[in-house]
């Protein structure tokens, strides 16, 4: 039994690990970066949110049935991405990052984005217990030279970031539901009978190209060969090989850490002193994170850079999870690394659960709670965090000093920033110290806040909150 006991933990993780990073580390398993040619397809999906937020009402009922039909959805749509010898890097809760290379990966990319479309139109008008929704799809497509990095110290993180990456999600954010929107460099690989108009930096796709006849990649990597634990982080790897991974609605803790300024850094110094910094960034996230016992979910794309996100409070609850969000993302801003980062955090009640087929799976959280986080985050400049008043007063009476001694008080070196909502614009502006920090349209928030909190790890003392009239 315990000569099996490591290749049957490598069956049940390897689902949640990208077919991109397996065939990596059977490779080269020091090495921390790769540039690959191939084309990449990023697809975001509306209504899972406004479905899980309704089924949250019914309680475990709901839950298992937001997995069912996420894991129903994703089978279908990652069928057709698969058939096309796509494989998926990152599920984002209710978005896709499909990776095609080799022989016609272009058209293989715009063939699978335009054949995804078309089936979540088919099937994407649902009758769930909480009511209908309707899902639909806004698509970005790119190619060129992609930068893959594969970082850190208690898990091996694969993320995804540079100038490929950053117009990847330029056409998705470009491109509203419904649409298929694909780079020029993309669409010069293209028939032009497949291409529509122009809209901002790319060109809508009009219809699918002609289906093609290319060499399927065989190549299958023994699973004995990868250490695939090193891929997963630790807090997810003890749940998902506990058994234990039933749905639920819960509240928790979301934080969102912004890293920026990667797509100058990649064309001027190189990918190895991005990796460097990469490899600083998630070491101290993952540090940070286990150290306080908040989970390191994943790393998501994003323009000039990407995302780590972090929940306290699922998959495991362990009280107080607002301040020990606050703490690790704290340490983390003290950490300075070379790599700057911005953060956001909320807590609400979220989906969390196990979705997927069974061939590729991932664990998330999703709902209202975790789009507020990412928009707070949004708000945020360099080396600042905005936390929701809502974390703040449920953390704010406890925290914890550098010698582990429980306090009453708000954290010195914590500048304490309130933010209102215009009620009419329902624009959000953040002020300190009397000087507005983010306001107007670019800024806008689509869930009201009452009260946001900003913490500067910079500053060296603790400021009164500043009562300011919102900056329109």
């Amino acid at each position: 039994m315990e000569a099996q006991a490591p290749k049957q933990t490598a069956e049940i993780l390897r689902p949640y690990i990208p077919r991109l990073t397996i065939r990596w580390l059977s490779e080269e398993p020091e090495s921390t970066y790769r540039v690959v040619e191939g084309s990449m397809v990023f697809v975001d999906i509306s209504g899972f949110t406004k479905m899980s937020e309704r089924l949250a009402r019914h309680g475990k009922v709901g839950a298992e049935e937001v997995t069912d039909v996420l894991g129903a959805v994703f089978t279908k749509l990652l069928a057709i991405a698969y058939g096309e010898d796509g494989s998926l890097l990152k599920f984002g809760g209710d978005a896709l990052l499909l990776w095609f290379v080799g022989e016609g990966h272009a058209v293989r990319a715009a063939t699978a984005a335009h054949g995804m479309r078309a089936t979540l139109r088919s099937i994407g008008k649902l009758d769930t217990t909480a009511g209908k929704v309707v899902l639909r799809m806004s698509v970005g497509v790119n190619t060129g030279d992609f930068h893959f990095y594969l970082v850190g110290e208690s898990h091996r993180e694969l993320v995804v970031a540079g100038p490929a990456a950053s117009r990847t999600v330029d056409m998705e954010s470009t491109a509203t539901a419904g649409e298929i929107l694909v780079s020029q460099q993309t669409a010069a690989a293209l028939p032009d009978k497949t291409l529509g108009q122009p809209k901002g930096e790319g060109i809508l796709l009009k219809r699918g190209p002609t289906t093609l006849s290319f060499a399927r990649d065989q190549v299958e990597v023994p699973i004995a060969s990868v250490d695939v634990a090193r891929c997963i982080p630790l807090a997810l790897r003890e749940h998902l090989l506990s058994g234990f991974t039933d749905p639920e609605h819960r509240t928790a803790t979301v934080a969102f850490v912004h890293f920026d300024g990667v797509d100058e850094l990649t064309n001027t110094r190189g990918p190895g002193v991005v990796a460097e910094g990469l490899h600083e960034l998630v070491s101290v996230v993952q540090r940070q994170a286990e150290e306080n016992g908040v989970t390191f979910l994943g790393t998501d794309i994003d323009h000039d850079g990407g995302k780590i996100i972090l929940v306290a409070g699922a998959p495991l609850a362990r009280g107080d999870d607002e301040g020990r969000m606050l703490l690790t993302v704290r340490s983390i801003l003290e950490a300075q690394t070379a790599i700057p980062v911005r953060i956001g955090v909320n807590k609400g009640a979220v989906f969390a659960g196990d979705i997927g087929p069974a061939y590729r799976r991932t664990y998330t959280v999703m709902g209202d709670a975790v789009n507020l986080a990412a928009r707070v985050m949004s708000m945020a400049i360099g080396g600042q965090i905005l936390a929701t008043g809502p974390v703040l007063d449920a953390s704010e009476s406890r925290t914890v000093d550098a010698a582990g001694a429980s306090h009453t008080a708000v954290p010195e070196r914590v500048d304490r920033v309130a933010s209102y909502r215009n009620e009419v614009s329902g624009f959000c502006a953040a002020v300190r110290t009397g000087r507005p920090l983010a306001c107007g349209p670019e800024r806008a928030m689509h869930s009201a806040v009452d009260c946001i909190k900003a913490f500067d790890a910079t500053e060296q003392k603790t400021r009164l909150t500043v009562d300011h009239p919102a900056v329109t």
